[in-house]
């Protein structure tokens, strides 16, 4: 799955500088078997149909307390005159509501054993889905009925099943779920145990497409490097072999800024979970920059479907007040084959990013928290990656959210960053999918919570195109409470940690998302059926597009050709002059990606010509540069 997809050009379209740099990475590569733990059977639990007063979870690792303070100080002096004098208001109107997804169907999904959620999704191609929380799982058909609940102890811990070595059970945390169309079958995995004595990680597979059918239960080191050390904060991805999944190492009775070690990747051999084998894993440990272990390792969901025999990774530096920097990863090959390698390039994007504010509630005491600016769900399409942060908002020192896209991942990478913002709303969490129909479109979808002090704490989704155009934010669930749990400091609420959403890989433009909001000052889960509906997913590609016009940065135009070949681009200006020429550019059969850096232009109007080998001009199309 390495399609050479957006090409760039030196001359006037490569006037801009490659960032990426190669970069040596230190790391070190051990192999584990797991043999099958268990078999865990629905049918052998009851419906759950109570759950203990909710207790908070564990907090992702290596967040700073000094930097929130100091971020939530600078916006308080900020924004309290603004606060006292504007009143109610619901946000600025847009015009791009034309691109706004639609809402299908809604459920409930309930609330958790646990603040916050950690909500995640997975959807199979019948329409069966599955929704995990802190410390639920649920299982609903394709109407959305709920037909079966039971606890992650539950999973661990069932009854009437006498399973050895079954360690006593302390905290059960941080589901994730995801569902493969190639074999439809789910994982399920999360973390137990906070303390190097407690600490594993379970993952568990599906024997068949029916997530009521048994499931082969493994158990995972949690302390893979060291003894003092655990486990935290898993991000999940797959391929079409193996599992990835990232992971915090804790130190034992540390703060969690101070008690980070290291982050670690997880490969997982898929087609043993799935057949109940002992499971052959990879665990690359040690990873580090310059001799600095890298923070909150963020792994990379290949899109539209998950293929391909290799799987990035990115990673940022999460607890900065303000930062560039960006790594991107690469596991070269699948566990089975046993010449993977660990790959790191290093670059810097054009949008900075840093430390997030708390987010704030129609009763401002009661903050939300955003934890860090960390890489939280990412993407790969083609021959790009893109990925989302909580960010504070330098301009009004808001918690938004930043979507930054790593072009050319294969050779000369460079990134471009956007900010998604609102001038009433906070936002966090985001989840991002591939909303392409193939690995040449670059569309994505995205879903975060949001809250202000004139919102109850909700969710939404916004859409990207394959040319860059966001659409308005559609509200999915509006809240009706503050978010409050008294057992937790006021300025310290909780309401992530994350978000998911998935693709119906069978139903093109079809996504089931879930997310939090406020209820009775208790956090719930909302699921939702949306579909895009932008005209540009069902339409032919065009020929030729130039966007955005007019352009004042980085200029990109889409050509979709027939035939593979030979082209040459010219630029000329509307006294019939030809300012530019690009000869001799290799073009694929389909669509092209390219890209014009308007700083190598004096504003004006222009016309993009492309000729064939013979120099015939094949198209044209104007070019406005401010």
């Amino acid at each position: 799955m390495r399609q050479k997809l957006t090409i760039c050009f030196w001359s006037f379209l490569f006037a801009i500088p490659a960032f990426a740099q190669i970069t040596p990475v230190e790391y070190e590569k051990q192999d584990h078997a797991s043999p099958l733990w268990f078999v865990f059977d629905p049918a052998s639990v009851a419906k759950e149909w109570v759950m203990t007063v909710p207790g908070e979870m564990p907090e992702p690792g290596a967040m700073s307390e000094k930097n929130r303070r100091l971020v939530d100080a600078e916006r308080a002096k900020r924004m309290r005159p603004q606060v006292n004098t504007r009143g109610n208001y619901s946000g600025k109107p847009t015009d791009k509501d034309f691109l706004k997804p639609e809402v299908l169907n809604e459920y409930n999904g309930g609330g958790g054993d646990g603040t916050p959620n950690d909500n995640h999704i997975a959807v199979g191609n019948d329409g069966k889905f599955i929704n995990v929380m802190n410390t639920v799982i649920r299982v609903h058909d394709e109407t959305g009925v709920i037909k079966r609940v039971w606890s992650l102890e539950n999973f661990v811990n069932p009854p009437n099943q006498k399973i050895d070595p079954m360690p006593t059970l302390t905290r059960i945390y941080d589901p994730r779920v995801i569902y493969d169309p190639n074999r439809d079958r789910y994982v399920i995995l999360f973390m137990h145990g906070t303390t190097d004595k407690t600490s594993f990680i379970v993952a568990g597979f599906s024997s068949t497409s029916n997530p009521l059918d048994p499931w082969f239960v493994y158990k995972i080191p949690g302390k893979p490097t060291k003894d003092s050390i655990w486990s935290d904060y898993p991000i999940i991805a797959h391929n079409s072999e193996d599992i990835f999944f990232t992971v915090n190492l804790i130190g034992n009775g540390a703060t969690w800024e101070e008690g980070f070690t290291e982050a670690v990747i997880w490969q997982l051999r898929k087609n043993d979970g799935f057949k109940g084998d002992t499971l052959h894993k990879t665990v690359y440990t040690g990873i580090k920059y310059e001799g600095v272990a890298l923070r909150s390792i963020c792994s990379v969901q290949n899109g539209p479907r998950p293929e391909g025999t290799d799987n990035y990774f990115v990673n940022v530096k999460p607890i900065d007040l303000v930062n560039d920097t960006v790594f991107l990863l690469r596991v070269t090959n699948t566990q089975e084959s046993g010449i993977a390698t660990l790959e790191m390039q290093h670059m810097r994007s054009n949008l900075k990013y840093g430390f997030p504010p708390s987010a704030l509630q129609p009763d401002t005491a009661f903050k939300l928290r955003t934890n860090d600016c960390r890489a939280l769900s990412a993407i790969r399409t083609g021959n790009t990656v893109q990925f989302m942060q909580n960010s504070v908002n330098f301009k009004t020192y808001q918690a938004h959210l930043t979507h930054q896209t790593i072009f050319n991942i294969d050779s000369d990478p460079f990134i471009r960053g956007n900010m998604i913002e609102d001038d009433s709303l906070d936002m966090g969490y985001p989840a991002i999918a591939s909303a392409g129909g193939d690995a040449k479109d670059n569309s994505s979808i995205i879903t975060f919570v949001y809250s202000s002090p004139w919102h109850f704490p909700g969710t939404a989704v916004i859409y990207r195109n394959r040319y860059g155009e966001y659409s308005s934010i559609k509200k999915i669930k509006k809240g009706t409470s503050l978010i409050y749990y008294n057992y937790i400091d006021t300025g310290e609420q909780r309401w992530g940690d994350y978000e998911g959403i998935q693709q119906k890989y069978n139903e093109p433009g079809v996504f089931f998302l879930v997310g939090s909001y406020g209820s009775n000052k208790f956090m719930n889960a909302w699921v939702a059926r949306v579909k895009i509906t932008d005209s540009i997913y069902d339409d032919q590609i065009p020929e030729i597009r130039v966007f955005p016009i007019p352009a004042q940065k980085d200029l990109f135009t889409e050509i979709n050709t027939t035939r593979e070949g030979i082209y040459t681009l010219e630029l000329w200006n509307y006294n019939g002059q030809k300012v530019k020429d690009k000869p001799s550019i290799f073009l694929n059969a389909g669509s092209n990606l390219l890209r014009i850096d308007p700083n190598s232009l004096a504003a004006g109007t222009y016309v993009l010509h492309v000729k064939d080998a013979e120099g015939k001009i094949l198209l044209k199309k104007p070019v406005i540069l401010l």
